[in-house]
């Protein structure tokens, strides 16, 4: 081999080198199979797991029983909270230190730019000055809104994407969550240029783009528009609102579990009211149309095994989105979709939701449909049991084979069908050998 030739060879070796590298310790990305492992075609229906469960048309919990365990769960330290219920007057100290502990909780570990650049000193400082935590009173008047649309909750005021590895594009370490058009919130800080404002929402705290809330002058009217008797909510993935009765004016769009005031329904819609914001930015209300066919129902589901698993079902392979990200939802977002079809509130995070329900010492005892199953980090809805193997149902994006140095990561990127054995010949082990909680969503604990 002459010079020249060896030289590019080097060269090849080293670029390739790198580039396994940066893709994780050498692994090998690849696809996953369809089906999975161990699941059959007809496992992707309802109606096979619905037919191996004893009683589906059983009502768990009545509305009277999800309404009292909704409350021992805003108590439970799961960070559920009614949002409505807050004083309108809170501790400035407090919420300074609520902010610079989330900020000193940050800068502890490594982050990076979508150039793959560390992020600097002078990013944070540009984001306290932003803050400027040293204008905040002894004493702040609490103010209170309704999201405007499906909004992002930042953890810091940024649209930056920032990221944990090089090149995870699709991991915004600064996603903390997505809020639903019409949730109420509570807004505690707004930045020195006034685009992003600090809220608590009924699900965690963080950032918000002041432009996709309005602010109420009455906290009775977002009580009202809240507690409302006569309602619909979304049972399908997502569905399309309209601004016009023949609905053909577009105005926005649901995922499931939305709840909207019920005005009237017609022959071919239903009639909602829907938040809006006046030049001002106050709160507003207008009517806005569903049609008929859009897959919504009057008031919550009835929280049987057939409904819960129908509508788990419902999102079978629609997109993971981390924290939200896109417009689609991730491993616990999933969970809180289905479970608000009946009413049931779900905190945001997978290990806050592993603290709901009863726990179960032994999968045998499970009940298929209603419960979770909690790893670190992940949690799935459990299915059953089918030949000595147990199915679960899950929003996930990837999981490992093998051991180094033959590691291959396989991609899913979606909600799927799998047993428990999933990544079984990995370093971490399989998906049973990790769990940690098993919990049954029956309004006991």
């Amino acid at each position: 081999m002459n010079i020249s030739k060896f030289r590019i060879a080097v060269a090849t070796g080293v670029f390739l080198f790198s580039l396994a590298i940066i893709s994780g310790c050498a692994s090998k990305l690849c696809i996953a199979p369809y089906p999975l492992p161990h699941v059959k075609v007809k496992m992707h229906t309802p109606g096979y797991w619905i037919s191996k469960t004893d009683n589906p048309d059983k009502v768990i919990m009545s509305a009277k029983r999800i309404e009292r365990f909704n409350e021992i769960n805003c108590t439970k330290g799961t960070t559920l909270e009614k949002v409505i219920l807050m004083d309108n007057i809170m501790s400035g100290r407090q919420l300074s230190e609520n902010i610079l502990s989330s900020i000193k909780d940050i800068r502890k570990k490594k982050r990076y730019t979508t150039d793959n650049m560390r992020v600097d000193n002078l990013f944070f400082e540009a984001i306290y000055r932003n803050i400027d935590l040293n204008k905040i009173p002894d004493k702040i008047n609490v103010k209170f809104g309704l999201t405007l649309r499906r909004a992002n909750l930042r953890i810091l005021p940024t649209d930056e994407i920032i990221m944990s590895r090089k090149n995870e594009h699709d991991f915004d370490r600064f996603q903390d969550s997505a809020i639903d058009v019409g949730q109420p919130l509570a807004l505690l800080w707004e930045t020195r240029d006034k685009k992003w404002a600090y809220v608590k929402t009924e699900i965690t705290l963080g950032w918000i783009h002041i432009k996709d809330i309005a602010i109420s002058n009455n906290k009775e009217d977002i009580i009202e528009y809240s507690d409302v008797k006569e309602f619909v909510v979304v049972t399908g993935n997502k569905v399309d609102i309209f601004s016009d009765s023949k609905c053909e004016k577009f105005l926005d769009s649901a995922q499931m579990g939305t709840c909207f005031p019920l005005m009237s329904s017609k022959k071919g819609y239903f009639i909602i009211t829907f938040p809006v914001a006046n030049r001002r930015n106050k709160l507003s209300f207008r009517k806005a149309y569903i049609p008929i066919y859009e897959d919504v129902n009057t008031g919550y589901l009835l929280y049987t095994k057939r409904n819960a698993i129908n509508q788990a079902f419902k999102l079978l392979h629609t997109p993971y989105g981390w924290g939200g990200m896109k417009g689609e939802r991730d491993c616990s977002r999933f969970i809180m979709n289905v479970f608000a079809c009946f009413g049931i509130r779900m905190p945001r995070n997978s290990s806050r939701q592993a603290r709901m329900g009863v726990k179960i010492a032994r999968i045998e005892k499970l009940s298929p449909c209603i419960s979770t199953l909690y790893l670190p980090r992940h949690i799935m809805l459990y299915l059953g049991k089918d030949n000595e193997n147990y199915y679960v149902i899950h929003d996930t994006w990837a999981y490992t084979e093998g051991k180094w140095p033959r590691v291959t990561k396989k991609h899913i990127g979606k909600v799927v069908v799998s047993d428990l054995s999933l990544g079984e010949y990995s370093k971490t082990g399989s998906l049973l050998e990790r769990l940690k909680i098993m919990k049954i969503i029956n309004g006991e604990y």
